[in-house]
């Protein structure tokens, strides 16, 4: 027969943790977003002092290492390798997020897919016109000139000469030599010159203004430099294309 304890009570003795006493138990809590994704968890087993005034408490009697499911894996990770939140709250559970969920993460805010856009727009449009453009010169003959920055700077000053009274400038087409233009000339390529520049530019500030209004990523990815204009806003460029147009 089984020996009976038999002593005097004593308050002031360490509590007992012989074989019938209760386990310790730990409580588990997570932290969840605006949307409900799981963003942090932890057991107060290790993180006694950890603030829980906006946490959820998930397991009441857990064990001292946190577990997002019992029987689960401890400490397990709440994020993919590229930094989303793998679970959600439901209200009452933990639930694993869907992949059309965690691709829906990846997509940068639209404010952020807006500027990159345009910044691509942006490097489009000085590539355009750096390319230069065809000119058709008043003796027939017909070329390419490139506007690059100094190409411009060169340009610009050829017209100046010529409307200064110079009755010819230096001046080359691309892949030709140098040859001294008559003013007529060089008056072509200054406007031809001008009409490119003001195009693309016009051009891109139409598609930003396009890029601005869009509402979702599919709409801001739609827009690509050559695309298109909406019906508004090409007929806003076409009005102001004509009303900078020089008269013939």
């Amino acid at each position: 027969m089984d020996e009976l304890f038999c002593g005097v009570f004593d308050p002031q003795a360490e509590p007992y943790d012989g074989p019938y006493a209760e386990p310790p138990y730990n409580r588990h809590y997570i932290a969840v977003d605006g949307q409900g994704r799981i963003v942090d968890g932890w057991s107060d087993g290790p993180c006694p002092e950890r603030d829980t005034a906006n946490a959820i408490c998930i397991n009441e009697q857990g064990e001292y290492q946190f577990r997002l499911f019992p029987g689960g894996e401890e400490n397990p990770p709440l994020y993919t390798m590229d930094g989303v939140p793998l679970y959600k709250w439901d209200g009452e559970s933990a639930l694993a997020r869907t992949e059309e969920e965690l691709a829906e993460d990846r997509i940068p805010p639209l404010d952020q897919l807006q500027a990159g856009r345009m910044a691509q727009l942006s490097a489009a449009c000085n590539a355009a016109i750096t390319g230069g453009c065809d000119v058709a010169l008043p003796d027939g003959s017909a070329g390419h000139i490139s506007l690059t920055a100094e190409d411009q700077i060169n340009l610009t000053n050829a017209a100046a000469a010529v409307e200064g009274g110079a009755e010819a400038y230096p001046y080359h087409l691309d892949g030709g030599l140098c040859a001294l233009y008559p003013a007529a000339a060089v008056r072509a390529m200054a406007r031809a010159a001008t009409a490119h520049k003001l195009y693309h530019t016009t051009y891109y500030n139409h598609l930003a203004a396009w890029v601005r209004r869009c509402g979702t990523a599919e709409e801001v990815q739609g827009v690509t430099y050559g695309a298109a204009l909406p019906d508004d806003l090409a007929e806003h460029m076409a009005a102001i294309l004509a009303g900078s147009a020089e008269p013939s």
